[in-house]
């Protein structure tokens, strides 16, 4: 298996993309409900950051073991991954236990400190299985209205360009592998695009190949869109006024829901018509 997944167009309900969830499994369930979110026939795709600084950041993680639930990886499970074998073996030095505590890993450290050796060996066998799993990009769809959802950003302008690469990469060497391939470091790393935008430091760009690529990483009050590049991470996880958790129903147009933990939700529309992409209605309520 490579680190590139394909999933074909849900014929049997909705798609929802959201941004990182950091530990929110709660809030994720709470919002799915508000908006009727049923498991038998919808699907979520999330961007990354499963886990650290939230509480639940296990039970997020074990939500790829659901039907319905889909990520792509982040840099905080890359970093998680890097550790693996002090981990495994319990020889985390002191330099290492600090990344780890800066990347807010505080939940697994605590279990590292606490668990008897079986149960530690069985809660890091089964984290970094799961996160063994977790693609670098994520395809829904397929044809001109394929949506693409990676963490960070793309290192190539052209989304099929990216496909290959990552297509001659095995997932299980990635991430058994500490300081795997660094070409791949902007999809889980970069911010040079976003905040390029942030700056207006030149005009809209678009990815070929795909209708949206849709990304998170880097926290923003709002929603950020360049082209067809959406940014949606709000800092879910900050339980604070002015961040929240972005939801993305997928469709001919991008339903893009920040639930604020004001609490607000702010909607917005998008419709792509070619290269140009139309806010057809943004709403506050």
């Amino acid at each position: 298996m490579t680190l590139f997944k394909q999933l074909m167009k849900n014929r049997r309900g909705r798609d929802f993309i959201v941004g990182d969830l950091h530990g929110s499994r709660g809030l994720l369930e709470k919002i799915l409900d508000k908006h009727g979110f049923a498991p038998e026939r919808d699907r979520v795709i999330a961007v990354g950051d499963l886990v650290d600084f939230g509480e639940a950041s296990l039970d997020t993680l074990r939500l790829l073991g659901e039907s319905w639930f889909f990520s792509v990886a982040g840099n905080h499970e890359r970093v998680l991954a890097d550790h693996r074998i002090v981990l495994a073996e319990r020889t985390l030095g002191d330099a290492q236990r600090r990344d780890l505590e800066a990347m807010g890993a505080g939940w697994l450290l605590s279990a590292y400190d606490k668990l008897n050796d079986d149960k530690w060996d069985d809660l890091i066998t089964e984290v970094m299985n799961l996160i063994g799993q977790m693609p670098l990009m994520i395809q829904v769809g397929n044809g001109p209205s394929a949506v693409g959802v990676v963490h960070a950003e793309l290192p190539l302008w052209d989304w099929d360009q990216n496909v290959a690469r990552l297509e001659r990469v095995k997932k299980l060497g990635y991430w058994t592998n500490p300081g795997a391939d660094a070409s791949f470091d902007p999809l889980l790393w970069g911010r040079s695009q976003l905040n390029e935008v942030l700056g207006g430091g030149q005009p809209e760009r678009s990815v070929a190949g795909i209708d949206w690529v849709i990304a998170g990483h880097t926290v923003t009050d709002r929603p950020v869109r360049d082209g067809n590049r959406l940014w949606i991470d709000c800092g879910g996880w900050e339980r604070r006024p002015g961040r929240g958790l972005v939801l993305v129903e997928v469709g001919d147009t991008l339903t893009v829901s920040s639930h604020y933990h004001d609490p607000s939700v702010r909607t917005q529309r998008f419709v792509r018509r070619g290269h140009h992409t139309h806010t057809v209605l943004s709403a506050t309520g």
